[in-house]
């Protein structure tokens, strides 16, 4: 049996759900300050790994039937996924990059944000929407990570993790299939399982964790 792009696009899907599921769990089992940025942080990979099953699920029993109106709800469903990933990722940063003084207003950036996103991306339908939320809040992490690596606040697997990850959402964008069965979507999943194992490790170092 010869399997199609879609249906590879399903299983890797999968594949970066139980990884990331996995690694989410082996987080959420480290002892952590509340509202620190490792206690965030833990929900960013949670919701990550949520979103990616949902995808799965998309690919390989909705899409495969055209079943448009259901995965119309399961994509916008998504969509706020990524947007409470972000959100996670925003916090994150904040506790652990931001300036005390800053702190609030950030918190209230963030939840302003989302607010605003959710509400757009409900009544736009464009995955531009997403990745107009998403790519600032991520270049913001990498550069604090960057930053703060002469500080002990930043770590290259989080750099690492973050790189990899422009690089897979570059590759998915610009429609890279040249190792047909494997298409974009597919090589972006092998791309995330890569950045999602950095991420985990470098979110080890954030600010909150109980040594």
């Amino acid at each position: 049996m010869t399997l199609t792009p879609l249906a590879l696009t399903s299983i890797t899907n999968f594949l970066l759900a139980s990884e990331a599921f996995f690694l989410a769990g082996l987080f959420f089992a480290i002892p952590k300050m509340p509202r620190s940025a490792a206690w965030y942080w833990q929900w960013a990979l949670l919701l990550l790994s949520t979103s990616a099953l949902l995808g799965g699920i998309d690919h390989g029993f909705f899409e495969v039937f055209g079943q448009i109106p259901v995965r119309k709800v399961i994509e916008h469903t998504n969509w706020i996924l990524i947007g409470g990933m972000t959100l996670s990722v925003f916090l994150a940063a904040t506790e652990q990059f931001g300036r005390p003084a800053w702190k609030r207003n950030l918190t209230i950036l963030a939840g302003l944000q989302f607010g605003i996103y959710v509400i757009i991306s409900l009544l736009i339908d464009n995955f531009l929407v997403v990745m107009a939320n998403y790519a600032p809040v991520m270049l913001w992490l990498l550069i604090g990570s960057f930053l703060g690596l002469k500080s002990g606040n930043g770590t290259w697997a989080l750099n690492i993790g973050i790189i990899a990850s422009f690089i897979a959402s570059g590759i998915q964008a610009a429609g890279l299939d040249l190792f047909t069965p494997f298409d974009r979507n597919s090589l972006y999943h092998f791309g995330m399982m890569i950045a999602v194992f950095f991420l985990y490790q470098g979110g080890k170092s954030l600010k909150g964790i109980s040594r």
